[in-house]
């Protein structure tokens, strides 16, 4: 059991994944969450994955907090699934905003009801919506994503639901 609340927590912790060909890879948090931060849902976290550091949240699943780890993360390690990583681990109590590209930023002022749809949803699903129309390789394909993403915004849709 640990003592008081640390400011970061360090362990070591296998890489998992799931998925069609392991496409979802994951670290169990090997605390109680509960106990560490106070908290059963999700815990905003600042992580330092063999010397890689990024900002994530630890989710529920099945009774135990597993921290989700992208491609990008992985890159940056120099880490793949089944490897031993070293974990550095802190609640993240800093806001989280997200940049709105001016394209999307125009379109929303155009549209009030999406504008406000749009400022009401979470970081994360705000992120989800910038990170689709900024991964558009041409300028159709973003101006089409702008477009699908502000309609979607208005009926309240969430980017992956």
């Amino acid at each position: 059991m640990l003592k008081g609340k640390p400011n970061r927590l360090k362990f070591e912790a296998e890489l998992l994944s799931r998925g069609p060909g392991g496409a979802w890879t994951y670290i169990e948090y090997p605390f109680r969450a509960q106990e560490v931060f106070g908290r059963k849902g999700q815990v905003p976290v600042r992580v330092i994955l063999n010397g890689f550091a990024f900002r994530n949240s630890l989710m529920p699943r099945a009774g135990v907090h597993i921290l989700g780890v992208g491609k990008d993360v992985l890159a940056g390690a120099a880490a793949t699934p089944g490897d031993t990583v070293h974990v550095e681990l802190a609640l993240d109590d800093a806001p989280r905003t997200v940049t709105v590209p001016a394209d999307l930023e125009t379109a929303l002022r155009r549209a009030p009801a999406a504008a406000k749809s749009f400022a009401a949803f979470s970081y994360s699903h705000k992120k989800e919506y910038v990170d689709w129309i900024e991964s558009a390789k041409k300028p159709e394909t973003r101006a089409n994503r702008i477009e699908k993403a502000v309609a979607m915004v208005a009926e309240r849709k969430t980017p992956k639901g």
